[in-house]
């Protein structure tokens, strides 16, 4: 996993903790809670905005909140969004010269399937929570 889906879930925590008190949180915010610069933060959320997973909104208390319950959203969303859907090896979802003769194929179609089922059944909310 790179920075972008660490600090992509740092985001997506810090949001499911405060969703509650339905406020938005501006990237000053999110980048104090996180330790991450705001610019950095800036082009994670905008793929996580871009997923639906954060809306936005301007003005002074403008900022940023999760589009749904942080139960209702989860790990494996969060991450799909920053990481460029979580491919484990460059082959599994492009041409490949060794497709038909590769060994390890079906280990990495298994692998990855197994990953996304498992981050899919993570919420957002298990993770703030620390109930994993």
């Amino acid at each position: 996993m790179s920075s972008k889906a660490r600090y992509g879930l740092y985001v997506a925590v810090e949001l499911a903790k405060n969703y509650n008190k339905g406020e938005y949180l501006n990237v000053t915010t999110l980048s104090q809670a996180t330790g991450v610069s705001e610019k950095y933060l800036e082009q994670i959320i905008a793929l996580m905005k871009k997923a639906e997973i954060v809306s936005a909104t301007r003005g002074a208390t403008g900022g940023y909140k999760l589009t749904a319950t942080p139960e209702e959203i989860t790990v494996g969303q969060v991450l799909r969004a920053v990481e460029d859907n979580l491919q484990i090896v460059d082959c599994l979802h492009s041409e490949c010269s060794q497709r038909g003769k590769c060994v390890a194929h079906n280990l990495w179609g298994k692998l990855y399937d197994n990953i996304n089922s498992y981050l899919d059944t993570i919420s957002l909310t298990q993770l703030a929570e620390d109930k994993l």
